[in-house]
């Protein structure tokens, strides 16, 4: 698949692509030791690579808010990582962004947990 994206796209849509995506591995390791390596991969993310990484996340982010807002606590059944480990993952997105800059964009996954906990919170 990387290859024909460098075909159609180019080299340095390739990188993005390849920066944001798990790698392909077999075993496939646990989803939380992907989600760690993702989150710590944002470190080293080419300034192009990291603007993709922060909107895909964000989008996702928001995404998530609306569905629990629709369907509440149920929405949790679609996550590997479950309530406790999705609203980990974001606040480790949250965080790691936040070491990059980009605001406001970083404190949209932020801002996406936040709302999940006072939803719960208020039920």
């Amino acid at each position: 698949m990387l290859d024909r994206i460098r075909a159609r796209f180019g080299p340095t849509v390739a990188d993005i692509v390849e920066s944001c995506s798990d790698p392909d591995l077999t075993p496939k390791p646990s989803w939380r030791q992907r989600k760690e390596v993702y989150v710590a991969a944002i470190a080293h993310k080419s300034p192009p690579a990291l603007l993709v990484s922060l909107a895909d996340k964000v989008h996702n982010a928001g995404a998530l808010l609306e569905d629990h807002r629709r369907v509440g606590e149920q929405v949790w059944s679609r996550f590997t990582g479950g309530r406790e480990g999705t609203l980990w993952y974001y606040r480790a997105l949250a965080d790691a962004f936040r070491g990059r800059g980009h605001q406001p964009l970083w404190q949209r996954p932020e801002d996406t947990v936040r709302a999940i906990d006072e939803r719960t919170d208020a039920k």
